[in-house]
Formats: C-alpha cells, sequence, structure tokens
C-alpha cells in the first residue's frame, strides 16, 4: 500500500506542470493549424466550367492549375472517358480557341466533366463538375437532310462526298461531326470536329483558327446548295472537303 501511495505521489502533476503541458499543447496545434491552412504544400485547378449546373451547346472549357508552375499536362474526361489531353497554357480543351460542343450528349441527364492537372514530379490535382446539357436546335429545314457532292471547287480533296446535316452537327462518314452555327443571314459558321468519344484526335484545322464563316447560296427549290468561305478560310482541310456545289440527296 505504502509502495502504491509513494508510485501516485511521484506521477500526480503540480499545477506548474500542468500548466506547462497546456502551454506545449497549444503551441502543438496553432503550428498544425498553421501547416494546413498553408497554400504552398499542394496546388488545385479550377476550370471554366466551375459553377455551372447547365452547359449551353458550345463553351471553352479551360483549365488553370493554382499554386504550381510545372505542370506537364491536363488531361479532360467526360463521363469518365479521356477525351483530350494539353501540354501547354493556356489549357484549353480541343486546342486553342475552340469549344466544348455538347450536341452529342444526352441532355436531361447529369454529365461529369474532370480536369487533372499532373506536374512533372507528379503530383496531382482534379476539378469536377457535374451538369446538365441543353438540347441542340434543329438546323433550318433547308439544310437538314443528306447531300451529296456534284462539282468541288477545290483542286485536291479527300475522298468525302456525302454528309448528312443534323442537329448534332454535320456528320461525315460513320462517325465524325463537323460542328455549324446557323446565322440568320442564311450562312454558317463552320468549326472543327467534335471531340465525341475516347482518345479522339482532331486533325482538322490544327494550329489554325477553328471557326470560320462560309457563304451559302442555295437554289430555289433548295436542292442545290454552293458552298464558299467568305475571305480564306486558313482551314484547308475544311476549304478541301467542303467548298463547291452539293445536291440533296435521300
Amino acid at each position: 500500500m505504502a509502495r502504491q501511495r509513494r508510485l501516485s505521489a511521484q506521477t500526480k502533476m503540480t499545477p506548474r506542470k500542468r500548466l506547462v503541458a497546456l502551454v506545449l499543447l497549444g503551441g502543438v496545434v496553432a503550428v498544425s493549424a498553421a501547416l494546413a491552412g498553408r497554400s504552398d504544400i499542394g496546388f488545385t485547378v479550377t476550370s471554366t466550367l466551375d459553377g455551372k449546373t447547365v452547359l449551353p451547346v458550345r463553351i471553352q472549357w479551360i483549365a488553370t492549375p493554382q499554386n504550381v508552375q510545372n505542370v506537364s499536362e491536363v488531361d479532360y474526361f467526360i463521363d469518365g472517358y479521356h477525351a483530350w489531353t494539353e501540354h501547354s497554357a493556356p489549357y484549353q480543351f480541343a486546342s486553342d480557341g475552340d469549344y466544348l460542343v455538347t450536341t452529342f450528349l444526352k441532355p436531361g441527364q447529369i454529365h461529369t466533366f474532370t480536369v487533372r492537372a499532373v506536374t512533372t514530379d507528379n503530383q496531382v490535382a482534379t476539378d469536377t463538375v457535374k451538369a446538365q446539357v441543353v438540347a441542340p436546335p434543329r438546323p433550318p429545314g433547308k439544310f437538314a437532310g443528306t447531300w451529296t457532292l456534284k462539282k468541288a471547287t477545290h483542286a485536291q480533296r479527300p475522298g468525302l462526298t456525302r454528309f448528312t446535316i443534323t442537329p448534332k452537327g454535320w456528320v461525315f462518314g460513320s462517325n465524325n461531326l463537323i460542328d455549324a452555327q446557323y446565322l440568320p443571314s442564311g450562312n454558317i459558321v463552320l468549326g472543327t470536329i467534335i471531340i465525341d468519344r475516347p482518345e479522339q484526335t482532331d486533325p482538322v484545322c490544327a494550329g489554325q483558327p477553328p471557326l470560320h464563316k462560309w457563304r451559302v447560296a442555295l437554289s430555289a427549290d433548295d436542292k442545290t446548295m454552293h458552298l464558299n468561305p467568305i475571305g480564306t478560310d486558313p482551314c484547308l482541310v475544311r476549304v478541301a472537303v467542303l467548298q463547291g456545289t452539293w445536291t440533296r440527296g435521300h
């Protein structure tokens, strides 16, 4: 019993010791809180989609890494699939000046849009937005349908002689969509290939302005369409494919 009393007396803290312990504990908590609030222990990434719950048909999707300089790449994911990668600023989906075109996504459903920034020393930051998309407008009736090449204007052209105009875009081949906007004047603004499937790359207009205005001349019966760029379209692939006379098919 005497031995137990001596042990209790030895382990019992005096008021002075208790005060010192509390001061030390407070210091540890303060330091921990300060470290947790420091911005230089990691980095984040934001994007132009942040805060949006409904996306329009066209929107520029630009990622901005924060508190870091050694970014090696920014990856873009749509509903989980890897849709695009940028290696230099500005980190923009589908190349500089281009747009995320949402016509291929089902309206009324929640879709997931994620950017992932990776540094040269393998740090990773992500930013995810969940949003719906609006239904694309239907093309004017005089445009809708399938068109077949009647006469090419451009001397050198790929072997594409047929396309279909739908709400999703101008469809070439099995699954290549070109973005198109219809102006009140009857002319159109043509864009590039819409990124609508995993790991798709866009060879059209690489390094060129993605949008250009084109003049449309339709016959009185809307069965013949003449397409010509207004001024000089620097995207030679687009010119080679589309410039010329087309007839409406079925």
